[in-house]
């Protein structure tokens, strides 16, 4: 095997392929590997996977001898991130060493056996894709992201649910403690019933639209969603766990209403964050006609207090929320002014814009 390939685009695939790769596992050390096949056609294939994600990326390049190998992925990418961007030349050798030369630079790095590669989710079996609008896809992902559980022993919440109808897209997420949702008009694949994407799976699809503009296809097989743009396919294998009914979760009425500007509000969640306790961020608003103040008391360092002006529709009310999970979600809110609704004050606050998609965000409350 021996082909030549420019730098940077065989550094921005090994870049993917090296995040989707599992470099810790014990069973299976050739999961740390990029599967690289340069056919007879001039194209290299690099291939990356963890059981539960996989990536293939065909690539242009000159092959001068077709063939395979597969190379330790965080290694190689070390190595070409060094090079300058001139083109490279890549050479098999015998008992699946390669080797790496461009200039008067050579590398020789130690591989294993090509047949030992897992085989990868096939989309070609039957499976439908729908073009969807990328910014799209990702602005589902970005604004749900953050909140979707860290605690790996509540797997179904290590996920976020996507539900699509063939005209409405939407995503949720929650850790427990909060909970987000965004639904966006999305021509994608019709599901007969919510998908759970799992954290990582989100994060690489969010890696992959970042770098593409345009349209992307979009297709589930029940057990895999798939994604492919150009010469580019992941596939997500996706959560076999019920996502909570999170429509209960959601307030339907509220007694308070407060209309804030989104960055004033911000600026002054961030001020009384930094005097917040680091564990709990706890923060304490209280309400009142024309006022919204917040109280951060920490007994190690001091007391903050911030006073903004707004427009809020009913009795006082005094409460504790963790200033960061308001913030985060404030954040991704596209609009000028926002909606915080409450019930009393060990009820949720509801987020959303006053402008805007179908977004909201609930915070749980915290003791104070």
């Amino acid at each position: 095997m021996e082909f030549e390939i420019d730098q940077s685009r065989f550094l921005a695939a090994l870049g993917l392929a090296q995040t989707v790769a599992d470099k810790r596992s014990n069973t299976q050390p050739i999961l740390a590997n990029v599967l690289l096949r340069a056919t007879k056609d001039n194209k290299l294939v690099c291939s990356a996977t963890d059981m539960m994600i996989s990536v293939t990326e065909t690539i242009p390049v000159e092959v001068k001898t077709p063939g395979a190998l597969t190379l330790g992925v965080r290694y190689l990418h070390n190595v070409v991130r060094t090079l300058p961007a001139k083109p490279l030349r890549i050479k098999g050798l015998e008992n699946h060493w390669a080797q790496v030369i461009v200039g008067r630079s050579e590398f020789k790095l130690m591989g294993q056996a090509p047949a030992d590669f897992p085989e990868l989710p096939d989309p070609t079996k039957g499976v439908k894709f729908t073009r969807v609008p990328s910014h799209t896809l990702a602005d589902l992902i970005q604004k749900t992201q953050f909140s979707v559980s860290t605690d790996e022993a509540r797997v179904n919440l290590n996920g976020v649910l996507f539900e699509s109808n063939g005209e409405l897209g939407t995503m949720v997420s929650t850790d427990g403690h909060r909970l987000t949702k965004l639904s966006l008009p999305l021509a994608g694949p019709k599901l007969e019933r919510g998908i759970i994407i799992p954290r990582k799976g989100m994060l690489e699809i969010k890696r992959v639209l970042d770098r593409l503009n345009g349209e992307v296809g979009v297709a589930v097989d029940g057990q895999h969603l798939f994604l492919q743009a150009d010469e580019l396919t992941l596939s997500v294998k996706l959560n076999n766990v019920v996502f909570p009914p999170y429509e209960q979760v959601i307030p339907r009425e509220h007694k308070r209403r407060v209309t804030a500007l989104r960055d004033e509000l911000i600026d002054a969640l961030r001020r009384a964050e930094v005097m917040a306790p680091e564990k709990t961020a706890t923060v304490r608003v209280q309400l009142a006609p024309g006022s919204l103040q917040l109280t951060a008391d920490n007994p190690d360092l001091g007391v903050a207090h911030q006073e903004i002006e707004i427009e809020y529709q009913g009795e006082p009310l005094v409460a504790g929320f963790n200033a960061r999970y308001l913030i985060e979600v404030l954040e991704v809110m596209d609009t000028k002014q926002v909606y915080m609704d409450f019930q009393g004050e060990l009820d949720p606050c509801v987020l959303r814009p006053v402008d805007g998609p179908d977004y909201l965000g609930v915070v749980m409350p915290m003791r104070i």
